[in-house]
């Protein structure tokens, strides 16, 4: 698996055809496994936390929840 596409959150919804936010969600939940990046964005108030996501990974989100 040295060699397997690894996406970021925003890579992951245009390939499932969802938000970014909708993405964040299913990690945030535990549906979706993700790696988190150490560190944190600020965008003035609001801060944004960076995830990579394996290619294993949403195919098996995807096969788990039946997804085309």
């Amino acid at each position: 698996m040295e060699d397997e596409k690894v996406f970021s959150v925003k890579e992951t919804a245009f390939v499932l055809g969802w938000s970014a936010d909708t993405v964040r969600r299913l990690i945030r939940r535990g549906e979706l496994r993700a790696t988190r990046l150490p560190g944190v964005r600020r965008h003035g108030k609001r801060e944004t936390v960076s995830y990579r996501i394996r290619e294993h990974h949403i195919k098996q989100f995807l096969d788990r929840n039946e997804v085309k």
